[in-house]
């Protein structure tokens, strides 16, 4: 569902989204612009993928390997597959990547 990207379990942000902001935080300093900046792309980001609908960019976001709300839905739907929240690569060179289109009776076309 749309919102479910904010309701989320504590240890699930704390691991997947407060160590890793922390830890870039460290390791690349940016002024306080910078983070409000990423913090605001990252939580549309993630509204985004965790939204019912198609969106018109979801072919070519897929093709340079970015994960769309169809990619993500079937992360939900098996959690075995499609662990990228941002990037798929990993999950492609891991051998962990399943389109949505592989799941036709589960999944519509593009979402």
């Amino acid at each position: 569902k749309l919102f479910d990207a904010f309701n989320g379990s504590l240890p699930d942000t704390i691991v997947m989204i407060l160590i890793p902001l922390y830890i870039t935080a460290w390791c690349i300093p940016c002024n306080v612009w910078t983070y409000m900046a990423f913090g605001s792309i990252y939580a549309n980001w993630l509204t985004l993928i965790h939204s019912e609908y198609p969106l018109p960019w979801d072919k070519f976001f897929r093709k340079i390997g970015f994960g769309t709300s169809g990619d993500h839905h079937v992360h939900h739907k098996f959690f075995t597959f499609n662990f990228g929240h941002l990037f798929l690569w990993f999950d492609r060179v891991g051998g962990t990547y399943r389109s949505p289109e592989q799941f036709p009776r589960v999944f519509t076309s593009a979402a």
